[in-house]
């Protein structure tokens, strides 16, 4: 990312320093929009069948504005949530109660946990995930609604959606709310995002105080009318590319026999466990093409991939992935997923306060971890704020060849028993 990959015309032609402006006559003001910008934010409404509010601060501020809107309810939430979801919480004061792993969720843990915290909850999930794997969200808010719970989706890989041949967009399937990064696979401005919220449920007061309290008192005009253009590309051409896309993407991964996920169109994802060497060896035969996967972990190696692409990437792509084909095996060749018992002795506030030292990975064992431990950057957490280092985390994480964690710097105060 950015989807758009510096190859889209009107963002080389159309964005200039000249719109680096601020808050003057006729440009509006995104806090307090009541022309030009509230105007995009209308449409882009009209668009996505929500109550829209621009961001030049990413999903990141969405995400803080959402928790705030929500603050005072008790908030289930899947583990794999975004490292500025862990952040709010603990600037916040809310110790959200985690279900799933870092990668997925099962629905009969959703139902179990709201059950468990009774009315009056959130549910915060993300989907699509880092691997492009995107939740039923259908499913979800039927089980969510059985429970009277608020369904919040983060849907920043997945501004898209609402533009492919099955519209997957969380609002289209009822989220209460979600956030989506328009920079990711549309054409705007790193930093350009949407929040959407059910129309009706909240006043537009409301969600703009609550972006006001964490979003820059200047932000980017340049983002912001990256958003404007990307809605005008969206609207004559958005349909039409992402149905292209998609017929592009079906026939490659039909050509190649990988171990592809079943992931969403934007999304090419292939599970190296499966591949002699894994991920190191499968990046080798990529890079050797001039490629870059938008990230990669133990297992996993993935690509974002949009209607920006040219033939000749689609072409080099397809050198690059067929060098693949002779490192496939059937024996598992990397690090598994692994479902831990996580151990939380300190809520996310009380550990932020106290300070934290990096010691190495065998001295880790049974301290409390004081920050944030993540297998790739922008980070999903693999153990959060305050949890306790277990022998089984360790062996994981030696695996990943981590060789220092952060960790509690004086614990021999601290009120609890760890054990």
């Amino acid at each position: 990312m950015p989807g758009h990959q510096g190859r889209c015309c009107f963002l080389n032609r159309e964005i200039s320093p000249m719109l680096d402006i601020t808050e003057i006559k006729g440009a509006d003001s995104l806090y307090y929009s009541d022309g030009v910008i509230k105007n995009l934010e209308e449409y882009i409404s009209k668009l996505y069948g929500s109550s829209a509010y621009i961001s030049a601060g990413g999903s990141t501020l969405c995400v803080q504005a959402m928790i705030w809107l929500l603050k005072g309810r008790k908030i289930v939430a899947a583990r794999g949530a975004h490292i500025s979801f862990y952040n709010i919480c603990a600037i916040l004061g809310i110790s959200p109660f985690f279900i799933g792993n870092s990668r997925t969720v099962e629905y009969v843990d959703v139902e179990n946990a709201l059950l468990n915290v009774g009315r009056n909850a959130v549910l915060y999930v993300t989907s699509p995930n880092y691997y492009g794997e995107v939740l039923d969200i259908k499913k979800i808010k039927n089980i969510c609604d059985k429970f009277g719970a608020i369904l919040v989706v983060d849907n920043a890989h997945g501004a898209h959606l609402k533009l492919t041949k099955k519209n997957l967009h969380p609002i289209s399937n009822g989220a209460d709310m979600c956030c989506d990064s328009l920079h990711k696979t549309l054409p705007a401005l790193t930093g350009a995002a949407v929040l959407h919220t059910k129309p009706g449920m909240f006043n537009r007061d409301q969600v703009k105080k609550a972006m006001a309290l964490f979003g820059s008192s200047s932000p980017s005009y340049l983002i912001m009318d990256s958003i404007g253009l990307c809605v005008d590309w969206i609207k004559e051409y958005g349909n039409s590319s992402f149905m292209e896309l998609e017929l592009k993407k079906k026939h490659l991964v039909e050509k190649l026999e990988l171990p592809f996920l079943n992931t969403d169109p934007a999304k090419l994802t292939i599970d190296c466990s499966q591949l002699k060497g894994g991920v190191e060896n499968a990046l080798r035969v990529i890079r050797a093409h001039n490629i870059e996967p938008e990230f990669y972990n133990f297992m996993f190696i993935c690509f974002i991939i949009t209607p920006f692409l040219n033939e000749k990437d689609w072409l080099r792509l397809y050198k690059a992935l067929s060098g693949l084909l002779k490192l496939r095996t059937v024996s598992s060749s990397c690090v598994k997923f692994t479902k831990f018992k996580f151990i939380k002795v300190l809520t996310l506030t009380e550990a932020l306060k106290l300070e934290y030292e990096n010691v190495s990975l065998q001295d880790a064992n049974s301290r409390l971890c004081g920050g944030v431990i993540f297998s790739e950057i922008p980070g999903v957490p693999i153990l959060g704020y305050g949890e306790l280092i277990t022998k089984d985390i360790i062996n994981f994480l030696d695996m990943l060849n981590l060789k220092t964690v952060p960790v509690i710097k004086d614990e021999k105060h601290l009120p609890f028993n760890k054990m």
